[in-house]
Parts: structure tokens; sequence; C-alpha cells
């Protein structure tokens, strides 16, 4: 009797295998195969056309083409598993404010970012890191006729400029209980290193252009009043990772 139920279990557990095997070959054989020379599609830039900023009108808005703002013979930072980019520009009266976003992951050195897709480069190293309560940190500069605001994004917590805030609010923001099934459940990362890395520029005054253009201290005012609209709305409206 023993043998017998065994003698069943057996030929019932070589049943499942055995069509288990036939659906999986079978799969396998009805699936085209893939084209080598297939090109893998390109995910769609994330980065909206249209960014709403208080007091200011949107006039244009462009993708930008990161692999040629990168300067010659600068490594790039580091193995970035996504990274598109978009310029919008404002108006205010007679004033152009330009705005240009990267969406990306990060370890959250603005200064790289600075020297390797901005015209800024070496001049960042004069950068002023300053704290806007609410918001967070932020750079300010001034560069041949220009002066600019740069900083990054995050998905939660305060705006940062240097690696070592980045990393900080990572880990402040990032690991909380109900982060924790999210993760389990792969639908997010435990440490979510996304950044939108912000560079805001406007133009300084000069002899020739007194009448829409202004001082340092008129330009880094209209710069941090612009990046608090500016911080809210994409921290509102931060988008997912690319699929």
């Amino acid at each position: 009797m023993l043998n017998a139920n065994w003698r069943s279990l057996r030929l019932g557990l070589l049943a499942v295998t055995f069509v288990g095997t036939a659906l999986v070959w079978g799969r396998v054989v009805a699936t085209p195969k893939a084209d080598s020379k297939a090109v893998t599609p390109v995910a769609a830039n994330p980065l909206p056309s249209s960014v709403p900023l208080v007091g200011w009108q949107l006039i244009a808005s462009q993708p930008i083409d990161l692999t040629q703002t990168a300067k010659p013979g600068t490594a790039e930072e580091k193995a970035d598993e996504f990274k598109f980019g978009r310029r919008y520009q404002y108006q205010q009266g007679k004033l152009t404010l330009q705005a240009d976003q990267v969406y990306t992951q990060s370890d959250g050195n603005i200064s790289r970012y600075l020297f390797v897709h901005s015209p800024i480069r070496t001049a960042n190293a004069n950068m002023k890191v300053k704290f806007q309560p609410g918001v967070g940190h932020y750079g300010l500069v001034t560069h041949d006729g220009k002066a600019y605001l740069s900083a990054c994004v995050n998905p939660r917590g305060n705006s940062t400029v240097t690696e070592s805030q980045f990393t900080q609010n990572r880990y402040a923001n990032d690991l909380q209980v109900t982060r924790i099934v999210p993760w389990l459940l792969g639908q997010e990362s435990l440490i979510d290193y996304r950044c939108l890395w912000t560079l805001m520029s406007v133009p300084l005054k000069s002899n020739a252009t007194a009448d829409s253009s202004l001082t340092a201290d008129q330009a880094y005012k209209s710069l941090e009043t612009a990046w608090g609209s500016w911080h809210q709305w994409w921290q509102t409206n931060f988008p997912t990772p690319p699929s």
C-alpha cells in the first residue's frame, strides 16, 4: 500500500514537471526572437514643457542635450541610470530669467554639475551657500554678466548644494517607516538618490542694458524669490523615475 501511494505521488510530480516544462518551452517557441539590430527605445523626457513661476511669464521651453553641454575633456560625474534636461525661459517686464532643470540620480554635488554642464565652471568655487527656511540650501554666484542660483531639489526634505547635505537629507527623510512596505514590494528604492538640479540665471546691469538688468544684490534677491516658488512647485510635482 505504501509503495502504491509513493508510486502515485511520484507519477503526479512527474506529470506536473512535464506540464510545466511544456508550457515554458511553448512560450519560448512562441515568443519572437529579439532583433539584435533593434534600437533600445529611449524614455520620454519626464520634465513638463510648462512650469508656472510666480511673478514671471513663461516665454519658451526646450529640451537640453546634455551631451552637448558637457565640457570637452571633463569626466562625467557618475554613471547615472537616467538624465533628462529642459530649459525654461521667463519674462518679467524687460527682465528675463532662465532656469535649466536636470532630472537625474546624483550624489548631490552641485559644484561638479556646474563644472561639467554649465558656463560657470571654475567660477563656482566662489559660490556663496545660503539657507532659506522651509526651502533649504542654495548657492549664489556671478559670472560673465549674469547672476546664478543653483541647488538640488530633493524628492523629500530641503534643497541641497553639497554632497554631505544631500546625504544627510536622504537618511533623514528616506528612512521612514511609511517607506518600508513600498521598498519591500520593489516599488521604491530605500535610499532615493533622485535630484532635480536647478541652475537659474538673470542678467546683471551694464551700461548697455541698464533698463533690463539688475545689480548683483537685486539679481540675487530676484533669484531667491523665484527659487522659493520654483522649489515648491517641483517638490509637489516631482517626476517619477522613467520606466
